[in-house]
């Protein structure tokens, strides 16, 4: 029984990570540091009031701690935290270079990585976000990206981090079976079936279907399947670019970004217009680009080993899929407020969610790493005065500490004077911050740059 219980509740606590994980991709190890730090609070707090605990007490601070963070923490990060924030990131503002996405990017990455590689990803990711979005609406550019990232990135091993690009066009992992330069703009037509075998009783219908392509001014075929010998060369007789064995997903994926025109008779073919066509060399192989007027553009990662280059790709992915968390909380926000203020007539609701995204940038501001966050919730939680459950509180805020101690695990003394010094800092704004414009300068201690820090 003991044993079914211990694998139940291992089974439910991977079960929350992953899905936290899944929707802020973000917080995983976090997530376990904390709950482990809990629940040792938990139990030396048991061990000093021995006898006294029993299920039925267990069972009701479960049931404390669930209240607190779900009626209290917001109340203590948007009173306390927010304000401290706001103040700390007005003060500093002068002093950080680049943008607040790049400060959510780099924040995101510096976590994950080498100091070598999230600066290059850093740099690679802001732009292609720049790239694809070309000053449209953001919130709806990164749900894009991250709804279809699969399509919108190659991953190239034995290459060194800092070759990692953004190419315009989309990257297909597949060289041109049959390859002419086209000159501009061209047609191309989206196949999912063969042209049919060389067969004497079959050859006459794929000879006029293959002619319909050059009425139609056909000059790229791209094909999911591969196509019989005669067809390969009836497309070096007439000039056709041919690629073959294409992915059908990115095909489907490619239609559903085009302005596509589909034909009347089977197989399954779709007209679509490309700006261009080309080859492209990547890591030792040739693969076809294909120039989107959409502005379509691939990220290229890069990394000498097949380990790292996973690691890449799956950091890349997570900074969007943290983006898309972060513009869907501010949606969502938006709309709570808008539901309380119904005399918003629907271009007012509309302008601003079309302004959302430029609103968190301009107006937003980013903690640095290391840390901050954890102090700021850990003080404010040890002392807060209309607390209805110190208890909780208190077992809240000492498990803060689990996180930035674990960032300093190999020096507990450079742990120890950052705390100290925060917690100074802290103590000093508390006694002026009736006014708020004199804002002691704050030392933290983290080791960052202040005017590239990175931020969380």
């Amino acid at each position: 029984m003991c044993k079914f219980f211990l694998f139940y509740t291992c089974m439910m606590v991977l079960d929350c990570v992953c899905a936290h994980a899944k929707a802020t991709a973000d917080g995983t190890k976090s997530f376990i540091l904390l709950l482990a730090a809990l629940l040792r609070g938990i139990q030396d707090s048991h061990m000093r009031r021995k006898g006294s605990w029993s299920i039925r007490n267990l069972q009701n601070l479960a049931n404390r701690l669930l209240a607190v963070s779900r009626k209290e923490l917001d109340d203590v990060v948007t009173h306390k935290i927010t304000p401290y924030a706001s103040l700390y990131c007005s003060h500093h503002s002068y002093k950080l270079e680049g943008s607040v996405l790049d400060l959510l990017i780099g924040g995101y990455i510096s976590g994950r990585v080498g100091i070598g590689q999230a600066d290059v990803l850093k740099r690679v990711l802001s732009g292609f976000f720049h790239q694809v979005n070309q000053d449209q609406n953001a919130v709806e550019t990164i749900s894009f990206i991250h709804s279809n990232f699969s399509f919108l990135h190659t991953a190239v091993t034995g290459l060194p981090i800092g070759c990692s690009e953004v190419i315009e066009g989309l990257i297909v992992t597949c060289d041109w079976s049959v390859w002419t330069e086209p000159a501009g703009s061209v047609k191309a037509l989206i196949l999912f079936e063969s042209f049919g075998d060389c067969l004497h009783r079959s050859e006459s219908v794929m000879k006029q279907k293959l002619a319909s392509l050059l009425d139609l001014l056909v000059h790229v075929v791209l094909s999911s399947v591969k196509q019989s010998e005669s067809v390969l060369q009836w497309a070096q007789l007439n000039h056709v670019s041919l690629l073959e064995c294409v992915d059908s997903a990115q095909l489907e994926f490619l239609s559903s970004i085009s302005a596509v025109e589909t034909l009347s008779h089977p197989p399954l073919q779709h007209l679509v217009m490309l700006n261009s066509c080309r080859r492209v060399q990547l890591g030792g192989h040739r693969y076809a680009c294909l120039g989107m007027f959409s502005h379509s553009h691939t990220l290229v990662l890069c990394a000498p080993v097949l380990g790292l280059l996973d690691q890449t790709v799956c950091v890349s992915q997570g900074v969007f899929a943290m983006l898309q968390n972060l513009s869907e909380s501010f949606c969502q926000t938006l709309a709570s407020e808008q539901s309380q203020t119904p005399c918003l007539d629907q271009s007012q609701s509309a302008l601003s969610s079309q302004d959302l995204w430029g609103g968190i940038m301009h107006t937003g501001g980013v903690l640095p790493i290391g840390g901050v966050f954890e102090f700021l919730l850990h003080y404010f939680l040890l002392n807060e005065r209309n607390s209805s459950d110190p208890e909780s509180f208190r077992l809240l805020a000492k498990a803060l500490l689990c996180l930035p101690r674990t960032l300093y695990v190999y020096n507990h003394r450079r742990f120890l004077n950052i705390q100290t010094h925060f917690l100074d800092d802290l103590k000093e704004w508390d006694k002026t911050k009736e006014q708020e414009s004199e804002m002691p300068e704050l030392k933290f201690g983290f080791g960052f740059s202040e005017s590239s820090a990175p931020g969380l």
